[in-house]
């Protein structure tokens, strides 16, 4: 008795696991039938992924390569730029002090470094007279009044060329954004006003002495509505 009913016992186990390979049998044929239904095998749904991994990684190398391009000739393009702008301010002082100021003129904006230059000329001749501190050079080409270091005229004396032009350059730049942008309106540089020219005939001639040598720089400068004007005074 005890013999039959383990019979039947590993009968019915048999049963159950010959019924479940069935079920596994059954689940992998239907996985199989729905990849093979759109033609992909499941080592091609393997190399399939690899290839759109590689394309999307090709895309993105390819756009990486042409934005380092892209700035690549940006900055060529800039650096030729102030290469002609220095040469071209070489040219205008070249023999005078202010000359070992211009690799860093000939960095800032174009209408910037017009002013840098001009001023220069109209205030000291270049540098040739300029304010000194206990027989040290200020490299203070322009007249500026400022809080550093200054004489005991009240003039900035810096500590460097660069130094200079850092300074007197970000004054001028914002002068600049605020449209104090051509040298009619930057004469306040001389008499805080953009209208003393009207009466004072010392500030007509700084405007036109100024707008000669900007415009040497920088020739497709608007021209001066009032250069006529300044011209009879003068």
């Amino acid at each position: 008795m005890e013999a039959r009913f383990l019979r039947l016992k590993f009968k019915e186990m048999a049963k159950k696991r010959t019924a479940k390979a069935k079920q596994q049998s059954r689940k992998t044929s239907k996985k199989k039938y729905y990849l093979a239904a759109r033609g992909i095998t499941v080592p091609e749904s393997f190399l399939f992924g690899l290839i759109i991994s590689g394309a999307l990684l090709f895309s993105f190398l390819s756009w990486q390569s042409a934005k380092q391009i892209s700035t690549s000739f940006s900055t060529t393009n800039i650096s030729n730029e102030n290469n002609v702008l220095r040469k071209k301010i070489n040219n205008l002082v070249d023999g005078y002090p202010i000359e070992k100021m211009t690799p860093f003129i000939s960095h800032k904006n174009k209408r910037v470094a017009s002013f840098l230059v001009a001023i220069a000329k109209k205030e000291s001749n270049w540098g040739r007279h300029s304010p000194k501190m206990n027989g040290k050079e200020c490299f203070n080409y322009w007249g500026y009044r400022g809080p550093e270091n200054p004489t005991a005229s009240g003039y900035s004396c810096f500590d460097s060329p660069q130094h200079a032009v850092n300074v007197v350059g970000g004054r001028i730049g914002e002068l600049v954004a605020d449209k104090i942008d051509t040298p009619k309106e930057m004469v306040m540089w001389k008499c805080g006003s953009t209208s003393c020219a009207r009466s004072d005939r010392g500030a007509a001639k700084w405007i036109w002495d100024v707008g000669y040598y900007y415009k040497k720089v920088f020739p497709s400068a608007k021209k001066d509505n009032r250069d006529k004007e300044i011209t009879m005074l003068h």
